[in-house]
């Protein structure tokens, strides 16, 4: 969805002319109403900026609403994704979001903007692929303010959600708080088709599988904000996360051939129970200016103990009734500090910073009997990185430029003992540029840029996890950092947007299935490092206007190249993607809005999957009244959405067929007094860290 059109009033008495956004209005004589139009959009270091506040991305809800309808961006069941670019970091004013459900409580009425950053700067973190800036529109006034919603989606199951936000502002001290409740209830049905050619035998599986889950979430924050004055800021906030108990039964029928004669018929009963009780976030911030320098300084505390519980009831008409489980216990913590300091002169701005963080997680897996191994496994990680980064306007062009040097040091320690193998030390750098240009009336940026991608804490774990008779899970300890390297040219004109994306990932980590061991059926799903991995990702995104009706049509056309061995022999994945979204948006007046939308995917390729076609329709409905807001939407109404794909391995491939209760009415309530957004700018640390934790 790109530029549409946002109108612009004057009231004016004699022939002048005014120019916005580099575009002129004429002005006639008389007292008279001028109207013109204006894109809103436009390109940014890097990314793309989207005006919501006066267009019709203010009706459609909420900020979820909005940013699935970005160019670039995919909603994957409440899950957005930027194209080629992974899970991004949001933020709202500047603060590192924690919290997803923030993004259905926060009203898209309250939104300025949304920029979407598709090369992030090198004052993000080099493993930071996206990032998408949320700006909310600012309001002023003291005393109390505050929110109440309250959410209700009705699937298989009826799930509910609360939120309270509560602030109160008096001069320039802001003291705020909220508490949100989320209890979530799902239902998936899957069919599963696997063939095993081991080295003496060839096994056919089919497994039906029903999975029933059932959680409860709390979140809450107190903080408080300081402006002591017009250039200086201090705040401090802390949250509470809880997941006292998340529960999952996982009920498996399941056929088992062996070279084509009927062999045996499984039951399974898998039941886990998690809980994440307490997590803990503290933050300190200053931010301040002084002549033409902007400082920001960060400090984060994290800690988090997760506990995930699993036992399997196994009934086999062979070998009978057998019982398996394990134990596992997470304690993580993270000390993090970040600090900028941003220098203007003669339209030019330079940008200095740190960042340095140290993280500590013990990973404890018990399992019952003798079956499997057991792990205790400790990772002690430091980071610390500088980076410099410049901003030159000359005319009508732009260039962006910055350098990143990290520095990662990771002990690895099994059973307490250190060991040497497995511990990795890491130092490099990562540049970026952006030169912006124009060609006519359109704009064109040209990226380059250098990441990284570190193994998730969980993926470096040597647990041994028992799926069923056939299927293990672990991590790989030995696994190694990825270097990606970014080429992209992002172009605007008008209601037009078109971005092309080139990567190549050195040592990409790659999800695997291999044999457990040799001339045995048994397999481990596991990680790997591959030498390279090359993708390519093609966006473009149509948003005019006409009159009521606002129409986007976005297609993402994503592909890579990449070989891998199966049982069959070598196996090229190189059938691109194409994902494809038509939103419409009427606006019926007096606040009431109607909206429709057609998405979905072609079969293609990604990673070592091939993933089936999938594609649903969802209608809504909105509607605005005073400080009420009421809004009803259906999601995948002829249910036909499937994360069904097929997963290659070196011995066994998996086919798999997937509903995961994606057809559902949900309905919002908000109610808003005394709208004073909280002035709290507090951007936190080692945000890319905690998510790896």
């Amino acid at each position: 969805m790109l530029a549409s059109a946002m109108l612009v009033q004057a009231q004016v008495q004699t022939n002048d002319s005014i120019t916005e956004n580099g575009s002129t209005f004429t002005v006639n004589l008389g007292d008279v109403v001028v109207t013109a139009t204006r894109d809103i959009q436009r390109l940014s270091k890097g990314g793309l900026v989207t005006n919501v506040n006066g267009t019709s991305l203010s009706n459609l809800g909420t900020c979820s609403d909005v940013i699935s309808q970005l160019p670039g961006v995919i909603s994957n069941e409440g899950n957005l994704e930027v194209l080629g670019r992974g899970t991004p970091q949001i933020y709202i004013n500047g603060r590192k979001l924690v919290d997803k459900s923030e993004l259905d409580r926060l009203s898209s009425k309250e939104i300025q903007n949304v920029e979407v950053v598709f090369n992030p700067g090198a004052k993000y973190g080099a493993e930071t692929k996206s990032v998408i800036l949320i700006k909310t529109i600012k309001k002023q006034g003291d005393g109390m303010s505050g929110s109440l919603s309250v959410t209700g989606r009705q699937a298989h199951y009826f799930s509910p959600s609360d939120n309270l936000f509560l602030n109160y502002r008096t001069g320039g001290l802001d003291i705020f708080g909220s508490f949100n409740y989320d209890s979530a209830r799902r239902y998936q049905k899957q069919h599963n088709r696997t063939a095993i050619n081991s080295t003496s035998d060839n096994y056919l599986i089919n497994s039906d599988i029903l999975t029933y889950h059932k959680s409860n979430t709390y979140l809450a924050n107190i903080g408080a904000n300081w402006q002591i004055n017009s250039r200086h800021y201090v705040g401090v906030k802390y949250e509470y996360n809880a997941m006292p108990d998340s529960k999952s039964k996982w009920l498996t029928d399941e056929a088992v051939a062996r070279n084509n004669v009927d062999e045996d018929r499984i039951q399974y009963e898998t039941n886990w129970r998690r809980s994440s009780v307490p997590v803990h976030l503290v933050n300190l911030y200053y931010q301040g200016k002084v002549n033409a320098l902007n400082i920001t300084i960060n400090n984060d505390y994290y800690s988090r103990r997760n506990h995930n519980r699993q036992s399997i009831i196994e009934s086999s008409m062979i070998g009978g009734e057998s019982v398996f489980g394990s134990n596992n216990r997470i304690t993580s913590s993270m000390f993090a500090s970040k600090g900028t300091a941003e220098y203007s002169f003669k339209g030019n701005t330079l940008e200095l910073g740190y960042e340095v963080t140290a993280t500590e997680r013990k990973d404890v897996f018990l399992n019952d009997g003798d079956y499997l191994p057991d792990a205790n496994d400790k990772i002690k990680e430091t980071t610390g990185a500088g980076f410099v980064a410049v901003n030159l306007p000359i005319r009508n062009v732009e260039l962006y430029a910055g350098l990143r040097y990290e520095h990662t040091s990771s002990d690895y320690y099994q059973n307490g003992l250190y060991v040497k193998g497995q511990s990795r030390k890491y130092g490099r750098l990562f540049p970026n540029v952006d030169f912006t240009f124009p060609i006519g009336k359109a704009k064109f940026t040209l990226s380059y840029e250098a990441k990284t991608k570190r193994p998730l804490y969980s993926q470096l774990s040597s647990s041994i996890q028992y799926d069923d008779c056939f299927t293990y899970e672990t991590g790989n300890p030995l696994l190694t950092s990825e270097q990606i390297h970014n080429v992209s040219l992002a172009g605007i004109y008008k209601w037009v947007f078109f971005s092309a994306t080139y990567t190549y990932d050195k040592d990409a980590i790659i999800s695997v299935i291999r044999p457990y061991k040799p001339d045995a059926p048994q397999n481990i799903m596991t990680y790997d490092n591959f030498n390279h991995l090359s993708k390519y990702d093609i966006v473009v995104s149509l948003s005019p206007r006409i009159s009521r009706w606002s129409p986007r049509l976005r297609l993402n056309l994503s592909g890579q190249h990449f070989s891998m061995e199966t049982k069959n022999g070598i196996k090229k994945l190189n059938t691109p993607i194409l994902f494809f979204n038509f939103f419409n948006n009427v606006s019926l007046g007096k606040g009431f809005n109607v909206t429709g939308e057609i998405s979905g995917r072609t079969r293609g390729d990604m990673d070592v999957v091939t993933l089936k076609p999938s594609w649903q329709v969802n209608v809504g409905a909105s509607k605005s009244i005073k400080n009420w807001f009421f809004q009803l939407q259906a999601t995948d109404i002829f249910k036909t959405s499937r994360s069904s794909m097929v997963t290659y391995g070196t011995q066994m491939t998996l086919d798999k067929w997937n509903y995961s209760d994606t057809q559902a009415l949900r309905l919002i309530i908000r109610y808003s007094f005394n709208t004073t957004m909280s002035k709290y700018k507090g951007k936190g640390a080692g945000v890319k860290e905690r998510s790896r934790l």
